[in-house]
């Protein structure tokens, strides 16, 4: 069984390294080296001199086909040449990162990752599955079957909501799972991370666009959200 392991481990790797080795040299590189990294986000990183570039690329993609990791280095490629700040996703690519089977692969991996997720929906006061029950029953948002709702451990004051698009996990801060809080400020704060999951994952576009705003204010509550999110914050 290790053995096998170990076998398909290195036909991964080595799927990566051609992918990366093929695109590389027509990019005038002589010496590529193109590994997975465990990264807790999806990134993926690399160092280069002269003639010799070196890959850390999210071990995420280690499900991806032959043609969805030559997509990916056509575009770290792409960003190296262009100087760039942002990375150019191709079609296949983004198929991929969206696909239901890129978050079948590794939603359990980032979820064993994410140190601060209580991996509960269920917390001491309010439970995040009735507010998400709530706000589709109300129509704010549509049904999203992936997504996984979490408490954090931590008491976030600033940060007290956020999400992964390409993972479809929402962690919101455990501050909010108090008596002393109104249940509508954490059903508006899941709120909020839902709609970035429907929206999807958008890299060549603003988040926090003015549609996304006129959205977030539909809900009937969301003034005294803020100003309870506001009092808390400090």
């Amino acid at each position: 069984m290790l053995d096998s392991l170990n076998k398909c481990s290195y036909g991964v790797e080595a799927k990566l390294e051609e992918a990366f080795n093929s695109i590389g040299k027509k990019s005038g590189f002589v010496d590529i080296v193109a590994r997975f990294a465990p990264y807790k986000e999806f990134k993926n990183t690399w160092k280069y001199s002269n003639k010799s570039i070196q890959f850390n690329i999210s071990d995420y993609m280690k499900g991806a086909s032959y043609e969805v990791l030559e997509d990916l280095a056509i575009s770290l490629y792409s960003k190296l040449s262009e100087n760039s700040r942002k990375t150019i996703y191709t079609p296949t690519l983004l198929s991929w990162l969206k696909s239901k089977e890129f978050i079948e692969q590794n939603q359990a991996l980032y979820l064993h990752r994410s140190r601060n997720l209580s991996l509960d929906h269920q917390g001491e006061v309010y439970d995040l599955q009735d507010a998400y029950i709530s706000l589709k029953d109300q129509g704010f948002v549509d049904d999203c079957p992936d997504a996984v709702l979490n408490w954090t451990i931590r008491n976030n004051r600033r940060r007290v909501g956020y999400c992964s698009i390409l993972m479809q996990v929402v962690a919101i801060s455990s501050i909010l799972d108090s008596i002393a809080v109104p249940p509508y400020v954490s059903e508006y704060v899941l709120y909020h991370e839902l709609l970035h999951l429907q929206d999807g994952f958008r890299p060549d576009r603003r988040y926090h666009n003015p549609d996304f705003r006129r959205r977030e204010r539909l809900y009937p509550h969301w003034k005294e959200s803020e100003e309870w999110l506001r009092r808390l914050s400090y």
